[in-house]
């Protein structure tokens, strides 16, 4: 039966040129077979360790699924999900009761709740439309959308607030 130790020194720059084939770089593709070795052994002795195929396989595969998550995570990042980050900190502070716009921003649809929390973040709408990738006066359509929406909930609020 197969120890880990003898796997990973018999078969990690394997793993490495298989990445390096598939397009990633140098870094990368040791990073990505560092992770796949390291959960494959994670689950060493749940494997079947007298079979060397089984296991690349295993490992193969995992380093591929590392390798697809990257990519994703880096479209993501291109793709402006990224800017979703000034909601996150909106959230962050709600947490710890810092306010309360993470609840009105839920009320709208994911163009105006994206445009209205840059907005709150203090960014320009032409600042917005460049990170978004869309033209100013799109921008300037969602967030009148949006404040269209926010206006009666907020006047409620107000009203809530103030005993009426």
């Amino acid at each position: 039966m197969m120890t880990f130790d003898a796997f990973y020194r018999g078969h990690f720059r394997w793993l490495f040129v298989r990445m390096r084939a598939e397009g990633l770089g140098e870094q990368d593709a040791g990073d990505v077979a560092q992770e796949a070795m390291l959960r494959l052994y994670r689950q060493w002795s749940e494997l079947d360790r007298s079979s060397e195929p089984a296991l690349k396989t295993y490992v193969l595969t995992t380093a591929k699924r590392i390798r697809i998550d990257r990519v994703r995570h880096a479209v993501r990042q291109r793709t402006g999900l990224s800017a979703m980050a000034p909601l996150m900190r909106v959230a962050e502070e709600d947490a710890y009761g810092g306010t309360e716009a993470l609840d009105v921003l839920r009320v709208l649809d994911g163009p105006s709740r994206e445009v209205m929390s840059l907005l709150y973040d203090g960014l320009r709408i032409g600042e917005i439309a460049v990170l978004l990738g869309r033209n100013p006066s799109t921008v300037r359509s969602q967030l009148q959308k949006a404040r269209e929406t926010l206006r009666p909930l907020l006047a409620l609020r107000k009203e809530i607030d103030h005993g009426r």
